[in-house]
C-alpha cells in the first residue's frame, strides 16, 4: 500500500472516508434496545464513538491533503525537480502514508468494533464496560453529533476522490506530452 502511486493512496483514504460516512445508517440499524438506552435520535446523538470516528476522519482527510499536495507539488516541480526537493517530497509522502493508512485506518477499524459492539445488544454494551472498556455509546459530553461525523467524512470522501480522479488524468496527461 506504501509503495502506490499517489492517485490509488486518495482514492483508498477515500474510500476509508466513505466507510466513515457510513458510521450514521450503521448507527441507525443498531437494536432498538441500543438505540432507546444511549441514541435516542441517532443522527443528534453524541456518543464517544463519534469522537473516534472524528479523529479517523481527521486523521484520512488530512493525510489525504497532505498525499494530493506531494503529488501537485511534484508536479509543479517536476521539470527541474532537484535530488533534495525529491527526497523531501518522499518523506512527507510516507508520513503521509504512515499516519494515513496505519493511524487513519487503525481509528476506522475501532469505530467499526465498537459499533459492532453495540449489535450485541446492551448485555454486550455492560459487560465491555464491566472489563473496563468503557461504554462506547455513551454521552461524550462534547456535543458532536453522529451526523456531523458522517457529513465530514462524506465531503472528505469525495474531496479525496476528486483530487485522486486530477492527479491521475494529470499524470496520464503529462506522460502523454512527453512521449
Amino acid at each position: 500500500m506504501f509503495k502506490q502511486p499517489i492517485p490509488r493512496k486518495l482514492a483508498i483514504q477515500s474510500t476509508l472516508l466513505f466507510a466513515l460516512a457510513a458510521i450514521l445508517p450503521v448507527a441507525a440499524f443498531l437494536p432498538a434496545e441500543v438505540r432507546e438506552s444511549y441514541l435516542q435520535e441517532v443522527a443528534v446523538a453524541s456518543p464517544k464513538v463519534a469522537l473516534l470516528a472524528l479523529l479517523a476522519v481527521s486523521v484520512v482527510g488530512l493525510t489525504g491533503i497532505g498525499h494530493a499536495g506531494v503529488g501537485i507539488q511534484r508536479f509543479r516541480l517536476e521539470p527541474s525537480l532537484t535530488e533534495s526537493q525529491a527526497l523531501e517530497l518522499f518523506n512527507l509522502e510516507s508520513l503521509c502514508s504512515t499516519l494515513g493508512f496505519l493511524t487513519g485506518g487503525f481509528a476506522t477499524a475501532v469505530t467499526y468494533a465498537f459499533l459492532l459492539l453495540g449489535f450485541g445488544g446492551t448485555a454486550a454494551l455492560e459487560a465491555f464496560a464491566q472489563y473496563g472498556g468503557g461504554n462506547p455509546f455513551a454521552a461524550s459530553g462534547v456535543g458532536l453529533d453522529i451526523a456531523t461525523v458522517a457529513v465530514a467524512a462524506l465531503v472528505g470522501a469525495v474531496v479525496l476522490r476528486v483530487l485522486s480522479v486530477y492527479l491521475f488524468v494529470e499524470d496520464v496527461r503529462r506522460s502523454m506530452t512527453t512521449a
